[in-house]
């Protein structure tokens, strides 16, 4: 069982470092995008809405983290409240992580295409 908590530990510490650089990328070096892997950030909306991805990336940062936490603690004799306000907390960022995706989507998601009207149809 220690191995299987030490393994999510490092897969929850190298998620928060992750996104943590993205996170950095977006905030302070946004002409840096066009280098993130999968070609984050190399579309102009994309780049003009840094800051939010930013926002979305430090939301992740603090619940992998916390995750970490938790992997390391429970279980091993820590006290109850501790498991319970690392499990809060780490919800409390996934919940802002949501909020975030959603401004996210709504920054970047692109302009309706214009719909034309057949023939000699009327808009009601």
């Amino acid at each position: 069982m220690d191995l299987v908590r030490g393994s999510l530990s490092v897969f929850a510490l190298l998620n928060a470092a992750g996104w943590a650089a993205l996170a950095a990328a977006w905030k302070f070096r946004p002409e840096w995008a066009e280098r993130l892997p999968l070609q984050l950030g190399t579309h102009e909306r994309y780049l003009k809405n840094a800051p939010v991805w930013a926002r979305l990336a430090a939301a992740l940062t603090g619940f992998w983290t916390l995750a970490a936490a938790l992997y390391l603690t429970a279980g091993h004799n820590t006290g109850p409240f501790i498991v319970i306000a690392l499990f809060t907390a780490a919800a409390a960022c996934l919940i802002i992580a949501i909020a975030a995706a959603g401004a996210v989507f709504g920054a970047v998601r692109p302009d309706p295409l214009p719909v034309s009207l057949e023939g000699g149809e009327q808009p009601l």
